[in-house]
């Protein structure tokens, strides 16, 4: 074998050649093999930081009589490539965006590895069309896996051509599990692998193909897809993820090495493990028309994501950890900032637990001192019924503190935190008394509730109340951007709640809260039709590296501040096991 293959060993087929690639220029990127076939309009999907000591199989096929060649290259361009493969040609997918594609002899495939010392190494597949012909095609990959090894997923990095964007066929990926055990999930990630905020301020991800509310962008659920393998077909699930990225529009950089669309796989919180399929749908344009240089519209400045950090989101603390002077600890903590919160009032803050759950309850101002308590005898008669919770019968295990500061500004930001004693899992509902709507408040009262990996493991969404005090306020809750500005889902509607239960006036699912209740100082409060109720699900957030970028933040007020009144806040949270990354 000769040694300028380097890292890459091909395992034996019949037309294979080498490959001598030119810089990606032009409509794409070129690739002249020994065979003859050559390309000048390739797509390079690279695998960062593949296993070594694995087999893995690429597979690509035609649509429409698409004739399309493969290479297989190492940091260095240096590798193998293939065309109209026999082994290949009994390939064939069945996808939402191709639908059924047969089988062709003009598919390629080339089966190989790497012997890296380091363990891993950079590969890159380019696929183009033979002869620079225009179509489309579908790249298999055999091979891949979730694993605990991971850090993080498999990052793939796939440079935006001219020829992508002209052919307006968008890049979809598709993640099909080889196994039930593995629940698939894909991220469009920046080069230091924080997921894309789409502009609905979610993901760029899918999660169950076809959920709307776990899939961003248009997908369909992958139970009737397919695609063959080495092993024969390989049927799609419900739970398998699909991602699709229009090309239409995109602005690239002059640059070729600023054009890649990062993405991840993995699984929720890497808490699936398995082997998988990918599948990517591509097509291949003339590339007259894009505009490379010179546009006003903004251009996409992306790099290929590196090697991946020790520290990946998922590499933070539980959650906050606090130590009372009683002796009281947790590390699984939740923290919701009131944000400039009024002096010279006197606030109530109580933690119930739900089914035995023994909360922690403290009280911090913005350099971290203050009080905590637990186990409250005044706390004890304190009881709920909510949507979410169903009743909550009063617990000895309940705790409190009365609070108030005198901040020489008359604003402080204030924290309450709350744990499971000796870090226990469980549910809990937090209520807060003395807050109120007035004609002081610049748009309402701010709350901002960290959100960390116990929360999310607890699979426990973050329920907002607000019940009036008084007939004269008619509360309303909205989730909020840094700037106070409404943050809107993917069909633009506002994410907020006027009056619980009207499907009309209240994102997601609400209840009207007329047959609810709340304990306060001053008794039962009960719910009315106008109260309001906003339920954020946690199940498909991703984290942060940098915990405090991981805020939800709430706005408590009234329809255009046009009524006002006291209120009491209660929200229904969850704290699970502590988790600890993968190695």
């Amino acid at each position: 074998m000769p040694s300028r293959i380097l890292a890459i060993v091909i395992f034996a087929l019949s037309a294979l050649a080498f490959v001598f690639p030119a810089d990606a220029q032009g409509t794409g990127f070129s690739v002249t093999c020994d065979n003859g076939a050559q390309f000048d309009n390739g797509v390079e999907i690279r695998v960062v930081q593949m296993r070594a000591g694995y087999t893995y199989t690429a597979t690509a096929i035609g649509l429409n009589g698409f004739d399309p060649v493969l290479a297989v290259l190492n940091p260095d361009g240096l590798g193998l490539c293939d065309d109209d493969n026999t082994a290949a040609a009994n390939y064939t997918v069945n996808l939402p965006t191709t639908g059924n594609v047969p089988a062709s002899r003009l598919s390629s495939q080339v089966r190989f590895s790497h012997n890296d010392p380091s363990g891993f190494r950079d590969i890159s597949l380019v696929v183009g069309g033979f002869g620079n012909a225009t179509g489309e095609f579908v790249l298999v990959l055999e091979g891949m896996g979730v694993t605990r090894e991971d850090n993080g997923g498999d990052p793939f990095a796939v440079r935006v051509t001219p020829g992508m964007v002209s052919s307006g066929v968008p890049l979809t990926t598709y993640m099909i599990a080889r196994t039930t055990q593995l629940d698939p999930l894909i991220y469009q990630i920046d080069d230091r692998y924080n997921p894309m905020a789409a502009s609905d301020g979610g993901y760029i991800g899918c999660d169950d193909a076809g959920d709307t509310s776990r899939c961003w962008g248009w997908s369909t659920n992958l139970s009737s897809s397919f695609v063959t393998t080495g092993n024969g077909r390989l049927p799609g699930g419900n739970l398998d993820a699909m991602l699709s990225i229009p090309m239409e529009g995109f602005q690239l950089n002059p640059n070729p090495d600023l054009n890649f669309i990062n993405l991840l796989m993995t699984s929720y919180q890497q808490s699936t493990l398995g082997q998988y399929v990918m599948a990517f749908h591509i097509g291949l344009g003339t590339g007259e028309g894009v505009a490379q240089s010179g546009n006003t519209l903004p251009v996409q400045q992306a790099t290929p994501v590196p090697q991946q950090p020790d520290n990946t989101n998922i590499g933070l603390p539980p959650g906050y950890s606090v130590t009372c002077d009683n002796g009281a600890q947790f590390d699984n903590g939740v923290e919701v900032i009131v944000t400039q919160m009024r002096a010279g009032y006197t606030y109530t803050a109580t933690a119930i637990g739900l089914n035995g759950f023994d909360p922690v309850l403290a009280v911090l101002d913005s350099t971290g001192v203050g009080l905590c308590d637990d186990d409250n005898t005044v706390a004890a008669r304190y009881s709920a019924s909510l949507p979410t919770t169903g009743n909550v019968p009063a617990s000895r295990l309940s705790s409190q503190v009365r609070f108030s500061h005198n901040d020489p500004s008359g604003f402080a930001d204030m924290s309450l935190v709350v744990g499971g004693f000796g870090n226990t899992s469980g549910e809990f509902i937090l209520i807060l008394e003395g807050m109120g709507v007035t004609r002081e408040d610049n748009g309402g009262d701010p709350f901002a509730v960290r959100i960390t990996p116990s929360m999310i493991s607890s699979g426990v969404p973050l329920t907002a109340y607000m019940f009036a005090r008084t007939n004269e306020l008619d509360p309303l809750i909205a989730r909020i951007d840094a700037d106070f500005n409404t943050v809107v889902d993917n069909d633009g509607n506002p994410v907020a709640c006027d009056d619980a239960g009207d499907a009309s006036l209240c994102w997601g699912k609400s209840t009207n809260l007329s047959g609810s209740f709340v304990t306060t100082e001053g008794g039962r409060l009960g719910g009315f039709d106008y109260d309001a109720m906003l339920s954020l699900p946690l199940t498909d957030l991703q984290l942060n590296r940098n915990p405090d970028l991981n805020f939800i933040n709430l706005l408590m007020t009234s329809y255009q501040q046009s009524s006002f009144g006291q209120y009491v806040l209660v929200l229904h949270m969850g704290t699970g096991a502590s988790f600890t990354p993968d190695a």
